[in-house]
């Protein structure tokens, strides 16, 4: 599995990077080779841990042929069995070579050296797993329970990046929730003795949670670049109704920049710059994930600092006693933050940081 991810990755490069930029191809490129390197290491250390794997390639006599595939992709003073390497190995080399020339601004270099890295590291894949093949070694034996942990935390990981993407009002959600039950169920209770279930439970996970990025596919669809523009021009009229809520509460007598240090703001004007920031980020973001999370944030902000802005200028005023006055442009008393212009909101299709946003009230 290992050999065959390494030569997909390796093989379409450049068709895969046709539509990117020098740098980014070559950036990328340098990922997917540190990743082969991490790949091939992984494999050594699941070989060099089983001691009976370690056995049948000794028996077989094999060892030494395995070792010198293993020094190929590490650098000089690298332990390698039980001898000290005393040179670079080749792969080591070229990716070294791909990481300087990237830093140097050398995009093309970078790329060759690359194609030269993936190329040898490919072949140490295969030649160790035909020594593997040789020594009569079973494909079973090699799976080790912190392989399948490590594993599992990744798809953890992703899980928790999806719900903070997904409304949790959104059938698609009940994937994620079940994708963390089958994960946490592996973790706690199948590993390390019951590796098969395990496993199991981890391609189920990974079903669900492709199923889920598939969703988010669909609404990259609906998210086209205008309605983007509108969500983030909607975000700047609640940026400046937020100045003018400042402002009124001030000249109420209430301590705005006290308000907003609470927060972690120094002033208003941070607070703003903030909030700008934010919006700039939305607009210049062009991978999808990006994208909703950066308009999940600024939805939330908005949320919150509305929420609480408003209950704090109720408390302000009943001590002083004044009565609120004008309206507020939250669910009461506006259209919510992410309604498009055709009244179709975009909390329809279940993605957080859509739909309406603020509690209304006033200021």
């Amino acid at each position: 599995m290992i050999l065959v991810t390494v030569i997909a990755m390796a093989a379409p490069a450049s068709a895969f990077f046709s539509s990117q930029s020098l740098e980014s191809k070559a950036e990328r490129m340098v990922e997917i080779a540190e990743e082969a390197q991490e790949n091939v290491l992984d494999l050594v250390d699941i070989v060099e841990s089983n001691t009976t794997v370690m056995e049948l390639i000794e028996d077989a006599g094999l060892d030494g042929q395995f070792y010198g595939n293993v020094s190929l992709c590490v650098e000089a003073g690298t332990t390698v069995g039980v001898e000290i390497t005393t040179e670079n190995g080749t792969a080591w080399t070229y990716l070294y070579a791909a990481n300087q020339s990237l830093l140097a601004g050398e995009y093309e270099d970078a790329i060759d050296n690359v194609r030269e890295a993936l190329t040898v590291f490919r072949e140490v894949l295969r030649s160790i797993h035909a020594i593997l093949w040789e020594a009569g070694v079973e494909t079973g034996q090699l799976v080790a329970p912190q392989v399948i942990s490590d594993a599992i935390e990744r798809s953890l990981e992703r899980v928790e990046e999806l719900q903070a993407l997904i409304s949790t009002d959104a059938p698609i959600y009940s994937n994620l929730i079940e994708a963390k039950e089958l994960l946490t169920e592996a973790k706690n209770e199948f590993l390390p003795d019951n590796i098969e279930d395990a496993k199991a439970n981890l391609r189920e996970a990974n079903i669900l949670i492709s199923e889920v990025c598939q969703y988010l596919k669909q609404v990259a669809q609906e998210l086209n670049p205008s309605r983007i523009r509108d969500y983030c021009e909607e975000a700047e009229q609640y940026r400046y109704r937020f100045r003018e809520r400042f402002g009124q509460a001030g000249t109420e007598g209430f301590d705005v920049n006290g308000f907003l240090q609470t927060y972690g703001y120094q002033n208003e004007d941070e607070f703003m710059g903030r909030f700008q920031e934010m919006i700039e980020n939305a607009q210049g973001a062009e991978d999808l994930e990006d994208v909703l999370e950066d308009l999940e944030e600024i939805g939330s902000l908005i949320r919150e600092m509305d929420q609480n802005l408003t209950q704090e200028m109720g408390q302000h005023r009943a001590q002083h006693g004044q009565a609120g006055s004008g309206s507020g442009y939250g669910q009461n008393g506006g259209s919510g933050y992410g309604q498009g212009s055709s009244g179709t909101s975009g909390g329809q299709y279940g993605v957080s940081g859509f739909g309406s946003m603020g509690s209304g009230g006033s200021p």
